[in-house]
């Protein structure tokens, strides 16, 4: 994948901002489910009163969290690129290290929901033409697929917030090189005054 994403241009806002609607939605999912998991498992054992019925419950979880990054996925790469090259600009900190730990569980994750992906397609290409959408020979094996891409999108719900961070970061810096920058150039502009004059 080619990488043309510039920190801070219209294109990364609005990425970032798809972002933010993942990890508001993916909250309210993962609350959902933690709510049916409670009300519908045995308190001591936890577990599920009615397996049919909670595995279903659990893949509408799952089909539902890879909906809703949807619009994340296709820029996901170059979203985690932008934030490494941002990293990369500040000084070494205890807390952009912990930042480039989290950027790179991003990486990770986001390679592994490729290679899901990746895997899905091979499969459906070799299902049988009576397997559409709505039958079991299609279906199961979907599921099967959500359910391997859920753990890493939550990856991505648990540590998505790092990339407003390490931009926030990024752009702090940024205004203060530009400001340390601006108060330093009329004293050489004044040194070479001097220096003219000496001549």
């Amino acid at each position: 994948m080619t990488i043309s994403l510039d920190p801070g241009s219209a294109s990364h806002r609005l990425y970032l901002s798809q972002l933010a609607v993942y990890l508001r939605h993916s909250r309210q999912i993962l609350a959902a489910w933690n709510l049916y998991s409670d009300r519908h498992s045995d308190p001591e054992t936890f577990q599920p009163h009615d397996e049919d019925a909670y595995g279903r419950r659990q893949q509408k979880r799952d089909a539902d969290t890879l909906s809703a990054f949807g619009r994340v996925y296709y820029h996901a790469d170059e979203l985690v690129d932008v934030a490494e090259r941002q990293l990369a600009l500040l000084s070494p900190s205890d807390r952009t290290r912990r930042y480039a730990w989290q950027v790179r569980e991003l990486r990770d994750a986001t390679q592994r929901l490729h290679a899901v992906h990746d895997d899905w397609r091979a499969v459906r290409a070799a299902l049988p033409e009576s397997a559409r959408p709505g039958t079991k020979a299609y279906e199961e094996p979907l599921a099967e697929s959500y359910a391997e891409a859920w753990s890493y999108l939550d990856q991505w719900a648990i540590h998505g917030q790092v990339l407003f961070a390490v931009n926030a970061l990024a752009q702090r810096h940024s205004t203060a090189s530009a400001r340390t920058l601006s108060t330093s150039a009329p004293v050489h502009t004044a040194t070479a005054t001097l220096s003219m004059g000496r001549r």
